[in-house]
């Protein structure tokens, strides 16, 4: 049996054994590899020695030496011996050409000193072998050394001496050359011409079994022979070039080898607790080898099989519970409650704010105020049932209203903040232009009915405000609109809507009891009702017992019943998530009183005097008050600045529109003017944000209350 799983065992690696063997080659380092081939050489020669040639004489100094340049081709046949030597023997061509010059001094006809330049030209190729040894020092570097032996063809010169100062004058033959001779073969040359040769080689096989091998290659040959038995004359040949050899007993081509690695990785998951960290254990890996033999490729595939161990923390199970409950007046809490919104009837004049106010250095339309293409897409009653809605729509509501009343005519003063626009009146006239060109472009209002005010000389408002904060800055960046026709600056067309006047129970409580305690990383709660939402809250950590006081904003969002949808949603650990959700029922019941409003923004900065406009206005809304009414005069003033002065102001205020009520009223009424307000927004109002909301703020509201038919 332990013979059998031996053999098991083994059985694979002699498999992988005899698999290797299939696509084993032989390799070039393997050969002593035979080659043929050929060499392309740019030469260097340089020419030494003291001589002149017997058959060409000259007058005087011999010549010494010249250099030129030439080529060699070789072709070659080579043998390595072993893998670290090789022999060639190489049959070379060289042409060996050389210009001599030689200048002396010399006398002339009439014993004038000249100077004359002879050349020697000397033509000769040089044919023969070179049997060379080359060892690799360095692979691929290799040293080469060796002997050259052979002969010169057709050696010829050409020879003449030249006259070359003075500039006139001739030699003794009358001419200004003399011992010319043309192409007379050279003597003597020495056969076989011999020399020393030595040079570097570098192999770059092109191919990967060395078939062929191009070998960049310097080349220097020392003479050790002179060209010439009878004259002092040797050359030395210095060749740069590249060798290209095919080898004639080259292996097969190896077979490409195209390694592959795959990795495999399972995965063993521990479950941790949900704020553990999450981590993963590397697996003890195993290789497998697959070997795939085809004709033109190896394909070798290692594949990694490894098992890690994952810990992954676990979401963790949250639980959401919210229970609503009544906060009363009282301060007692009641567990099952209906939410009851009284309503009244409000029958309101929206007032019109005679000004467009501005960004500072700017002369275009805030884009706070609702501009359409043409006047076909605004509708009255669309706009919002509130100061700052009807104030959005100025520039509309007033282009309508000239429409419609063909005589009106209106006045435009442009105003600049004298602190940080300098009161710059043509920044002023261009606001005022801007305006203008709004209602002429949109409305189709006639040029001639718009009229713009010149300052002459300072253009802040003639009552600034003098408060030095950007909100009294912004408060003097405006235009402001005129006109002798009441209907175009009086109030908005009254509107009917149903408001909320009281809930109960004015607080509630949310209390999360029962919710998870671990894992918790924050909380939401939101209100819906329908498609609206009533309110919100949210914080980190678990949840907590909250409170929400519900406004007569909120109450008016309400609708009689449609329930009030709360949801607490808490979030922990690991993106894990629950909610709850409480239900409350609302009911609306509609109060027998009915009011009448006209809210009036007559008044100027600290100022509690009343402009004809709003006296006309005032006249006209008391004329329908019924007899027996009770008619509330509230003041209001903005919350900016001292809280003292503003109350008192807002009395003022109401003070005056009192008695300006008492003027024109003919019927019997109770007339209630201590309702001021300076502690919180009026109607209609929603923050100080803007330069027309805390004008708008500054304004009085006469209140009728009477019994609803």
């Amino acid at each position: 049996m332990h013979r059998l799983i031996l053999l098991a065992l083994c059985i694979p690696l002699i498999g992988q054994s005899l698999q290797a063997q299939w696509w084993k080659v032989t390799l070039p380092e393997d050969v002593w590899l035979s080659q043929i081939g050929f060499s392309a050489n740019f030469g260097l020669l340089q020419h030494t020695g003291v001589f002149t040639l017997p058959e060409a004489p000259v007058c005087c100094a011999p010549y010494e030496g010249a250099r030129g340049t030439t080529f060699s081709l070789s072709t070659f046949a080579r043998h390595e011996i072993t893998k670290h030597m090789r022999l060639a023997l190489r049959g070379t061509f060289v042409p060996v050409n050389g210009l001599f010059v030689q200048e002396q001094s010399v006398l002339v006809s009439g014993g004038q000193q000249a100077l004359t330049r002879t050349f020697l030209d000397t033509k000769a190729n040089w044919i023969g072998g070179e049997f060379l040894i080359d060892l690799r020092v360095v692979n691929p570097l290799r040293f080469m050394g060796g002997v050259a032996f052979g002969s010169y063809l057709s050696p010829t010169f050409t020879q003449r001496e030249v006259l070359v100062e003075p500039s006139i004058g001739t030699f003794e033959n009358g001419r200004r050359e003399r011992n010319e001779v043309l192409n007379k073969d050279l003597q003597n040359m020495v056969s076989p011409a011999l020399g020393a040769v030595v040079g570097i080689g570098y192999d770059l096989p092109m191919t990967e079994n060395h078939s062929v091998v191009l070998t960049p290659e310097v080349l220097y040959t020392i003479p050790l022979s002179k060209n010439r038995s009878d004259v002092d004359w040797t050359t030395n040949l210095l060749r740069a070039g590249v060798s290209v050899a095919f080898t004639m007993n080259a292996p097969e081509p190896p077979t490409p080898v195209e390694r592959r690695r795959e990795e495999f990785v399972d995965s063993l998951l521990v479950e941790i607790a949900p704020d553990g960290q999450e981590s993963r254990v590397r697996g003890i890996g195993r290789i497998e080898l697959d070997t795939v033999v085809e004709t033109d490729l190896v394909t070798i595939t290692e594949r990694a099989y490894r098992t890690d161990t994952v810990f992954y923390p676990r979401p963790p199970e949250l639980l959401a519970k919210i229970k609503a409950r009544a906060v009363e007046a009282s301060g007692a809490l009641k567990d099952v409650f209906t939410i009851h919104v009284s309503t009244q009837y409000v029958t309101e004049a929206l007032p019109v704010l005679p000004a467009v106010f501005f960004e500072s250095q700017t002369i275009t339309i805030s884009p706070r105020y609702h501009q359409v293409g043409s006047g076909s897409e605004f509708k009255l009653a669309d706009v919002a049932p509130r100061t700052t809605a009807v104030h959005r729509d100025i520039l509309n509501i007033l282009g309508e209203r000239m429409k419609n009343n063909a005589g009106a005519t209106v006045r435009l003063k442009g105003t600049a903040d004298p602190t940080t626009e300098s009161s710059n009146c043509e920044l002023a006239k261009k606001r005022a232009t801007a305006v203008k060109d709004y209602l002429i472009r949109v409305w189709g209002i006639e040029d001639s009915r718009i009229a713009i005010q010149d300052a002459g000389g300072s253009c802040a408002p003639d009552k600034p405000t003098r408060r030095q904060s950007e909100e009294g800055f912004a408060e003097n960046r405006r235009v402001e609109i005129y006109s002798d026709n009441l209907d175009v600056l009086g109030s908005v067309a009254k509107r009917r809507f149903n408001e909320a006047r009281t809930i109960d129970p004015p607080r509630l409580q949310f209390d999360p009891t029962g919710s998870s305690t671990q894992y918790v990383t924050d909380w939401e709660l939101e209100a819906i009702t329908g498609q609206q939402q009533l309110f919100s809250q949210s914080g980190k950590g678990l949840p907590t017992v909250t409170m929400q006081d519900l406004s007569i904003a909120v109450a008016d969002k309400m609708r009689s019943g449609e329930p009030v949808n709360v949801r607490l949603k808490i979030n922990g650990l690991r993106r894990a998530t629950a909610s709850d959700n409480a239900s409350l029922t609302v009911k609306k019941d509609t109060m027998n009183i009915e009011l009448e409003r006209l809210t009036l923004t007559l008044f100027e900065v600290a100022s509690d005097e009343i402009s004809v406009i709003a006296e006309e206005q005032i006249k006209s809304f008391v004329e329908n008050v019924p007899a027996g009414s009770t008619v509330i005069v509230r003041g209001f003033a903005d919350m900016l600045g001292n809280a003292e002065f503003n109350k008192k102001l807002s009395q003022k205020r109401a003070d005056a529109v009192c008695e300006t009520i008492q003027k024109h009223l003919r019927k019997k009424v109770n007339i209630q003017c201590n309702d001021i307000t300076t502690d919180k927004f009026p109607p209609g109002i929603e923050s100080y944000n803007t330069p027309e909301e805390r004008f708008l703020s500054r304004t009085v509201q006469i209140e009728v209350k009477k019994t609803r038919k």
